[in-house]
């Protein structure tokens, strides 16, 4: 079978206006649940598609969790190392990837369908594992799941590379998971893209979300994916001077959201007044950053914050309830405000907030605690659309 599509809306009834009776009148069960989904041109479900066609959406109606992740130590510098800058030239951004950033990752965009390489991907979800593996089987046995120390609670999914880094040549380059056998994120069987290479028995295995979109794809086809929230994590960035002496300029950051919009945002930095600027928008992906002055004396560097972007579009902070968003961080219910900004409704342009909104963690991100949000979209939100759903589209203009 296929899958099978239609406008809606579905009413299930279990006893009729008249008298007659129902003896099977119960609760209805859906196999695999059911969501929302994304009804963006990118990702949404189009008549007549074709098999395979992404059609993606996250699980469930309300207190869906959109981020389940561990935030990893926030860097000054994780984006770009102190540079020396020249006027309209992309400063020279990380070059290796390390803790919180993966260098060389690969997108389509999602306004155009178009192919962009070479990027910054901020906060992959990353998770190391004991695993054994034998020689010519794609069947991967994780029997322990290190504990904190990385991001994505340290969880393994669909879509993540694989790298055994006790011997390398075990598990052929570019290894994905395809698939869960006993294995739901923690211990037990995991399906590779590939067969071993040789026999590993306890080796360390390092699994890392490199693909794109930020989906699990569901069945054996994959034309179903829901959205990943141990890779949802998308950040505010940072802008620091080396001395107040240098010069006032205004950085132009091109990048993309967590699902592959384009993002512009400028953030200006007068050292005089304050050497640190902290950016509006949260970023998944880093093209560049171009400052506008030249500054041959002193330095810039470009890193992360702990502003967290919010994944669906939140008008109001809801301590608890199935109303708009409600976070935990560290185990422990976020009940205050604080830290907490409201998608920007406004027109977007290059200098104003979070289409989506943004949340600053009031306990420091450091690569142990767990964050997890949850959100209810309001009526009138489900009500308008994408732009109700997950805010104006980004401001861009590359």
């Amino acid at each position: 079978m296929t899958i099978t599509a239609d406008q809606g809306p579905y009413i299930a009834f279990g006893q009729a206006p008249t008298n007659d009776s129902n003896p099977e009148q119960a609760t209805s069960l859906f196999w695999g649940g059911i969501g929302i989904l994304d009804p963006r041109s990118f990702y949404t479900y189009e008549p007549g598609q074709a098999l395979g066609n992404l059609t993606a959406g996250w699980l469930g109606v309300n207190r869906i969790t959109t981020i389940d992740a561990v935030p990893i130590t926030k860097s000054a510098t994780i984006i770009a190392a102190a540079n020396q800058t020249v006027g309209g030239t992309p400063m020279t951004l990380a070059s290796a990837t390390a803790d919180g950033v993966l260098v060389g990752a690969s997108i389509t965009r999602a306004d155009t369908g178009v192919a962009v390489t070479g990027l910054l991907k901020l906060d992959p979800a990353v998770a190391t594992a004991t695993a054994n593996v034998t020689s010519g089987s794609n069947v991967l046995t994780v029997t322990a799941v290190g504990a904190g120390g990385t991001h994505g609670y340290n969880k393994l999914c669909i879509g993540q590379t694989l790298t055994d880094t006790t011997t390398a040549a075990n598990i052929p380059t570019g290894t994905t998971i395809t698939g869960y056998g006993t294995g739901g994120g923690l211990t037990g069987t995991y399906i590779m893209s590939a067969a071993a290479t040789a026999t590993a028995t306890g080796d360390t295995v390092t699994a890392i979300a490199k693909g794109f979109p930020l989906t699990v794809p569901m069945g054996p086809v994959g034309t179903i994916q829901m959205f990943n929230p141990y890779d949802m994590v998308a950040r505010a960035l940072i802008i620091t001077a080396s001395n107040a002496s240098a010069a006032t300029t205004i950085f132009t950051v091109d990048g993309f959201d967590v699902y592959g919009y384009p993002m512009v945002e400028q953030i200006t930095v007068t050292p005089g007044t304050a050497l640190t600027t902290t950016g509006l928008k949260a970023f998944k992906y880093i093209l560049s950053v171009t400052p506008n002055v030249t500054e041959a004396t002193y330095t810039f560097s470009v890193g992360t914050t702990d502003v967290i972007g919010l994944p669906m579009r939140s008008d109001f902070f809801a301590i608890g309830g199935d109303a708009d968003v409600s976070m935990s961080f560290n185990n422990a219910a976020i009940t205050a405000t604080t830290g907490y900004v409201q998608a920007v409704l406004t027109a977007p342009t290059a200098t104003t907030g979070d289409t989506r909104g943004t949340y600053l963690l009031q306990t420091l991100s450091n690569g142990t605690l767990r964050l997890i949000v949850t959100q209810s979209p309001l009526i009138a939100n489900i009500n308008n659309g994408a732009t109700g759903l997950y805010g104006n589209t980004p401001y861009a203009n590359f």
